[in-house]
């Protein structure tokens, strides 16, 4: 399975620095040109570490009580991947001499990126030019680059100079709110050149981390400048490698003696076992097998296995929003290795619950006086959102990260890890709801919250959000009492703890049968809350309209009319299908999709899955290809900026959900496909109840066949 971006065009450069980034959950590198930094096409030239981050002061024109003091920013550590070549005293340059026989390309069974081209200097020299690099699976701390060179009508010396750049070079739209602004920068603490190491840190977020590195061929010199670190080699043979090692926290610097051959063996021994489960099979008429595939390995790469980090909006590809945490974390990447590969979810669980007593603490700000509020954005789990509005009213995160739980224990029937974790992330994400809501005429109600659609904020009974707290209200119930019956001692304990009495437990109840969704009985459709349906129309038409629509409008006008940003009503009609009649279903998801723009990469899995499972497969089919190419294809022109996790995450939710309709009814697996005519066939495996399964979907048939037992 390999990806291909052969040319040297802007648009392919610019994109595939994030397409072919290296990363393997705990380091991240963008897939920069090794050899120089060129003004033709902008560049983000950086390297990260999963959870390495710098706070900075947020600055209000006028500031409230509760408003966000500090933000944290993902930032670049010292970047390694520059490596300037000179052959017989000629600097090798895309823009100087002439490049033949290229390709670029990353191969996702062994895990490496390889560019492999021809060299014709300016005075005719020719060499073949052979980069590999790999984030190892195995060894997270490493990244190692192999360049082979192969002279092909000379005898010249080669030399090799690498930088080990302390600081970014970056090109950022200043107008874009979904980018950080200001460089932030780490701080060099000491460097040690001749055991190859270098300490740096944070100046306010008081994090280090240590740098080290391997090079094999002969060391002519390494000399510090003020902005970097620069090693001069002279090439013995046919090949160089550097490895570069990266210790933070628990991570030291294990293999930085490792051969490049030995690390590939590695990676691929690690890809092969991860692919037997997490390849997705599709023949089509389209390259759609490739999108899906790219689409995993691309989450794969960026996903936090620690239990202390998560996924961030942008992955490990990009510094686009600023390397937060959201909520795409638990709903569009978290059902992707819930299916694949239970344990990783798990991890990502474990990141929130990790993180628990910061909610709580986060949920003093907003003058609540029970429970935990998750932040809306962030990385250590302080609140990094400085626009309330459309930022930590968010509060359906909580009900999100509530939902990813009990879809872990639905799908894995780990009821250890629930009472150990789970139940008490449940129980006080589920307190703010309990607290703020309240009984009006027999009906509970919400008030003052934004769903996921940003466009319209600050509303009363947004139905998304409603669904979802019922549901968690719901779950704490049939959990407590699973607790209660089957581990009398550990439920005892849990109660002592969260100073859980069974009157609570009777509220949620009552509350959940309760709940406040607001229905259009005129319409037929259910409302995305209780007052958008009564604001007007936008005002301009589509063609009129300019997008997206946060870059080009004043949020006020947005906020007056009926128009979306992004799935959100019709996120319920999705998680909750059995919940609705299929006219309703069919109405709503028709009315909304007049009224949203899809500006956010979330949107379209969304509505491809619902219409898919109507059986309007032709609908759901195109709003899929405009889903699972965003990156590939740059659908959005942003790419450069990293990749959409979440937008990466629905192209699977899409196939699982959406096209073969897969879901647990009474504790079973179930399918029912509807395929659209451009897929002939769909073979994936998913994991059940500790049992891996594999599931079939063609025009003709269908199957769900168990596979060997799992341990």
């Amino acid at each position: 399975m390999k990806i291909h971006l052969n040319d040297y065009e802007t648009e392919t450069l610019e994109k595939a620095e994030s397409l072919f980034f290296n990363g393997n959950g705990f380091i991240g590198l963008r897939g920069n040109l090794e050899e120089a930094y060129y003004d033709h096409f902008s560049t983000n030239r950086e390297t990260y570490i999963n959870g390495f981050y710098e706070t900075k002061d947020i600055h209000y024109p006028e500031k409230m009580y509760g408003f966000t003091p500090t933000g944290e920013t993902m930032i670049s550590v010292i970047d390694g991947q520059t490596t300037l070549i000179t052959i017989g005293g000629e600097q090798f340059s895309i823009t100087a001499g002439e490049i033949s026989d290229s390709e670029r390309y990353l191969d996702m069974e062994k895990g490496i990126t390889v560019r492999r081209l021809v060299w014709t200097s300016p005075q005719g020299c020719q060499t073949k030019i052979t980069i590999s690099r790999l984030a190892s699976f195995h060894s997270k701390n490493l990244f190692s680059m192999k360049i082979d060179f192969e002279r092909l009508n000379h005898d010249e010396t080669i030399e090799l100079t690498t930088h080990l750049n302390f600081y970014p070079v970056r090109t950022i739209d200043k107008n874009d709110p979904r980018m950080s602004h200001d460089l932030q920068k780490i701080t060099i603490q000491a460097i040690d050149l001749a055991n190859q190491r270098c300490r740096f840190g944070t100046k306010a977020s008081h994090l280090e981390a240590e740098l080290a590195w391997s090079i094999d061929n002969q060391t002519v010199s390494q000399t510090i400048e003020e902005e970097r670190i620069v090693i001069h080699t002279k090439l013995e043979g046919t090949s160089y490698q550097k490895n570069l090692s990266y210790a933070f926290q628990q991570q030291g610097h294990a293999g930085i003696e490792s051969s490049f051959a030995e690390l590939v063996q590695q990676q691929t021994d690690y890809l092969t076992e991860f692919w037997q489960s997490a390849q997705v099979k599709i023949k089509s008429t389209e390259m759609l097998e490739e999108s899906v595939n790219y689409s995993t390995f691309a989450l794969l790469q960026s996903l936090g296995t620690n239990g202390t980090t998560s996924i961030a909006a942008k992955g490990l590809s990009g510094s686009g929003y600023e390397g937060h945490y959201f909520w795409d974390a638990e709903m569009y990447v978290f059902p992707v290795f819930l299916h694949l590969n239970p344990n990783l979810a798990k991890q990502l669980l474990m990141y929130r619950y990790s993180i628990l007593g910061k909610a709580r603490e986060n949920r003093q700000l907003f003058g609540y006086q029970t429970g935990a509020l998750y932040p809306w954005r962030t990385i250590s789990g302080t609140e990094s959102s400085p626009f309330f509005e459309g930022g930590s009213a968010q509060h359906h995160i909580n009900a999100d990260i509530a939902y990813a739980f009990i879809q872990y224990y639905r799908y894995t029937g780990d009821l250890d890890f629930i009472a150990e974790c789970g139940f008490e992330v449940l129980l006080e994400t589920a307190r703010v709801f309990s607290e703020i809501g309240y009984m009006k005429n027999g009906i509970f109600h919400i008030d003052k919250i934004t769903g996921p659609d940003e466009y319209t904020v600050l509303v009363t009974d947004n139905y998304y959000t409603n669904q979802l707290v019922a549901y968690q209200f719901e779950w704490i119930n049939r959990l407590a009492q699973e607790l209660k019956s089957t581990r009398s001692e550990t439920w005892t304990a849990l109660t002592e703890k969260l100073q859980l009495q069974e009157e609570e437990l009777q509220d949620l109840a009552k509350f959940a049968s309760a709940m406040a969704l607001p229905f259009d009985q005129e319409r037929g459709i259910i409302a995305q809350d209780r007052d958008f349906l009564n604001k007007g129309p936008w005002p301009y038409s589509k063609e009129e309209t300019k997008y997206p629509l946060l870059l080009n409008y004043h949020p006020l006008t947005i906020y007056r009319y009926q128009i979306s940003k992004q799935a959100d009503a019709v996120l319920a009609l999705m998680l909750f299908p059995d919940s609705f009649a299929k006219a309703t279903i069919e109405k709503s998801i028709n009315y909304y999709d007049e009224v949203t723009t899809h500006d956010s990469s979330l949107s379209y899995s969304t509505f491809s899955t619902v219409y898919s499972r109507l059986g309007q497969v032709e609908k759901g089919y195109e709003y899929f290809t405009k889903n699972a190419r965003t990156d590939l294809d740059n659908s959005h022109k942003n790419t450069k900026d990293g990749i959409h996790t979440a937008s990466m995450g629905g192209t699977f939710m899409t196939i699982v959900y959406g096209f073969c309709n897969l879901q647990v009814v009474d504790n079973q697996l179930t399918i029912d496909p509807h395929l659209p005519k451009e897929i002939e066939e769909i073979e994936f495996y998913t994991y059940f109840k500790n049992q891996k399964y594999r599931i079939y979907a063609s025009h003709k048939e269908y199957r769900i066949e168990k596979q060997g037992e799992e341990n």
